[in-house]
């Protein structure tokens, strides 16, 4: 039975080591970050950007193709053509031509209209760039929460082991301390110790519950939902 026992814990053992060293493979790690990154464009801050660019390129397309609002066309009808008097009752005083067409195009409006269009294309390159600023900062943003996130786990297990065998002092120093066979400068050194090794434990803690949060305002998901996806 003891034999079964030792066998189950040293496989229980193995077991987490395994899971330990697949989490932190950094084909696993890179396939996460690219999630995150994939999640935290989707973010609605990064849709305001695309939403004013699609603007501006609504913006571009409306002063290019206004300048017709600017061409007028007009025609000079006379009675002849109008049909109210015969061609044949004028006789030699007709006056051509019988149609007098033409198109009338402000030229200070076209000068204007340029600047117009300029004007659109610059906006349209300032929302452009503005985007991929975004961009840029979203993607680096997600991956340094990510990894204060993974940071501080890892400093908070190695903290646990630390915290353990002080805690295993102190209580070897306390049952001293009983028994007379310390000072207690000693006992309360131990003490300290283990103390400010709790305390550093709750300080991680926090800081990885707030890591977290913040990856999760970003991406809109549980970050566990990102980690824990085959």
């Amino acid at each position: 039975m003891k034999n079964s026992i030792i066998v189950l814990a040293f496989l229980l053992c193995s077991l987490s080591v395994f899971a330990q060293t697949q989490a932190l493979k950094p084909g696993n790690t890179a396939a996460i970050e690219a999630k995150l990154i994939e999640l935290a464009l989707a973010n609605p801050a990064m849709k305001v950007r695309d939403y004013e660019r699609a603007k501006t390129v609504s913006e571009l397309n409306k002063a290019s193709a206004s300048w017709l609002n600017y061409v007028t066309a007009s025609a000079n009808l006379n009675a002849v053509t109008l049909k109210i008097v015969d061609q044949n009752e004028l006789g030699t005083q007709l006056y051509y031509p019988l149609w007098n067409v033409g198109i009338n195009v402000p030229l200070g409006s076209l000068i204007g209209k340029g600047s117009d269009v300029k004007i659109a294309r610059r906006n349209l390159d300032i929302a452009t760039a503005q985007q991929e600023i975004a961009r840029r900062q979203i993607t680096a943003m997600v991956l340094a929460k990510f990894r204060d996130y993974q940071k501080n786990k890892a400093l908070l297990e190695l903290q646990q082991e630390a915290t353990e065998e002080d805690q295993a002092a102190f209580e070897q120093a306390e049952a001293k301390y009983s028994a007379s066979s310390i000072t207690y400068d000693e006992y309360n050194v131990a003490s300290k110790r283990y103390k400010d090794g709790q305390a550093r434990i709750i300080t991680l803690e926090r800081d990885i519950a707030v890591s977290k949060l913040e990856v999760e305002e970003i991406i809109g998901v549980k970050l566990e939902d990102v980690i824990n996806a085959k």
